[in-house]
């Protein structure tokens, strides 16, 4: 089907593959944990996907040390066997989050998820998005509908308006409760245009499931066999967690009328397909995780020298090097955004945009 002109319903992301009427689904963040045994095995099987990783001790989620990629994605660890079983039961955690899902295209996020598989990983954390471009309901709008409450599958919801001044700048609605007190799913509804100054002008809605239903929900993504079965599974979640209805009395659900948007969402997802990255982000990563993290290990290397050209012609070589270990997905990234890329006056620029004045 054709996908809607984009100027009808606002900006989209520039590479994005639209489905039916513009929609998107996708994964928003993935954490799972592994036997402490398998770290370095979980380490490797990240480069090939993510690059190299570096190791940290920035402390997250409870863990002492991590490996940390450029482009945010993390696998924390204990220092110690002793601290890793009093701590997390003798567990390590893989949190993917969403701008490193976003750089993935459908085919390399079927694989990742189908790869992780014989690490036999347990979901602790899967979100899953759903954007309408077509803005069929805005969260002001549901407002009459939590008051009423006319929607099923979670027994409470709430509303989150943000002005600054006059002007609206957050507009949710969410539904469920997170951490020990919920369910083990929380959805919640906002306007994306407001989060990014107009940048996405679409309503997400946006489905977190944890404990149980993550790992379930994780299990069936490992078994989808390609890019459009995940994507019909990414959007039967969003929309299997709840249901918007008129109520009368009657208690069972499933002969109350549904909201004619949801009817229609409903439909609309069963045409989507997953994102594909915008290319210049993980690039964008990359300079900025070289510049914080290893300018001033370079420095050092640097004064060890006996002259700029021999540290010069040792960082040419071991560039050389490197090259014979890329991954495909970097493979990709190079051929994406060769000689693109221009510096001055300290500043690095995308070359397609240089006479904007635009930087990374």
């Amino acid at each position: 089907m054709q996908a809607q002109n984009v100027s009808q319903v606002g900006e989209n992301p520039r590479t994005v593959i639209r489905g039916w009427n513009s929609q998107e689904v996708g994964l928003h963040w993935m954490r799972n944990s592994f036997l402490r045994q398998l770290l370095g095995q979980v380490r490797s099987y990240c480069d090939i996907y993510f690059g190299e990783s570096v190791e940290d001790d920035r402390p997250m989620n409870s863990y002492d040390l991590r490996y940390y990629w450029p482009n945010g994605v993390s696998l924390c660890y204990d220092s110690s066997l002793d601290r890793s079983e009093k701590r997390h039961k003798g567990y390590i955690s893989l949190d993917v989050p969403g701008q490193v899902l976003d750089d993935l295209d459908g085919v390399q996020l079927k694989n990742f998820c189908f790869g992780l598989r014989k690490y036999e990983p347990k979901a602790t954390r899967l979100d899953v998005f759903y954007d309408d471009y077509e803005r069929l309901v805005t969260p002001s709008k549901l407002h009459r509908i939590i008051k009423k409450h006319d929607y099923s599958g979670f027994r409470k919801g709430g509303i989150i308006q943000v002005f600054k001044g006059e002007k609206l700048i957050q507009d949710e609605i969410f539904f469920g409760a997170r951490g020990k007190k919920g369910s083990g799913k929380y959805m919640r509804i906002y306007d994306k245009a407001l989060e990014t100054n107009g940048r996405k002008n679409c309503i997400r809605y946006e489905v977190e499931f944890t404990k149980e239903r993550a790992k379930e929900g994780f299990d069936l993504l490992c078994q989808m066999g390609s890019v459009e079965s995940l994507a019909q599974l990414c959007g039967n979640l969003v929309t299997g967690v709840m249901d918007f209805v008129h109520r009368t009395g009657e208690k069972n659900i499933v002969r109350l009328k549904q909201y004619n948007f949801w009817s229609k969402i409903k439909e609309f997802l069963g045409s989507v397909v997953i994102r594909v990255p915008v290319k210049r982000s993980t690039i964008a990563a990359m300079f900025r995780f070289i510049e914080r993290q290893a300018m001033c290990t370079m420095a050092v290397l640097r004064r060890t020298f006996v002259t700029d050209v021999d540290f010069m012609n040792w960082s040419f070589d071991n560039l050389t090097k490197a090259e014979l270990r890329l991954s495909q997905q970097q493979i990709n990234l190079i051929k994406a955004n060769t000689r693109s890329t221009r510096y001055d006056d300290g500043l690095i620029f995308d070359s397609e945009r240089w006479n904007d004045g635009i930087t990374y």
